[in-house]
């Protein structure tokens, strides 16, 4: 199998993924995912679809050339698991995990999304304490 072929495996494989991501955002929001204002609009979708087939691609591609895929389903089965292969190669990379992290973690969205997440604990512990707390009545109580 040529290092194209594969890619073209590898194509497939990661399209086949994001098809089946997408289909369950379309189930989830019962329209368009980019109708609602917490979902990527249709450019950033379109542009992280292009990336992720690419690196699918890219990643077969490179297992075809090096021997380490012989056939269709192997090239397919590594554009399915790309995320996963570059996310355990740059883990086991000497030194470039933690600074790709330490990057990672000082991006807007990600600061962002910690914001929310420290909210939504906060919320959550609010209405476990209201549920919890003992009922106050509205009214005086008398004094015996």
């Amino acid at each position: 199998m040529t290092g194209l072929e594969a890619a073209a495996w590898g194509v497939f494989g990661g399209f086949a993924v994001e098809g089946l991501e997408f289909t369950r955002a379309i189930r989830r929001v019962g329209g368009w995912p980019w109708s609602r204002p917490q979902e990527p609009g249709p450019l950033p979708l379109a542009t992280s679809v292009f990336i992720r087939l690419l690196v699918g691609a890219g990643l077969a591609a490179a297992a075809a050339s090096a021997g380490q895929v012989q056939g269709p389903f192997g090239a397919l089965a590594v554009g399915v698991a790309a995320p996963l292969l570059i996310e355990q190669l740059a883990r086991h990379a000497p030194g470039a995990a933690g600074a790709a992290t330490e990057r990672a973690a000082r991006t807007p969205a990600v600061r962002r999304a910690s914001v929310i997440a420290v909210r939504n604990a906060r919320r959550r512990e609010q209405r476990r304490s209201a549920l919890t707390a003992p009922a106050r009545s509205g009214g005086r109580q008398d004094e015996d």
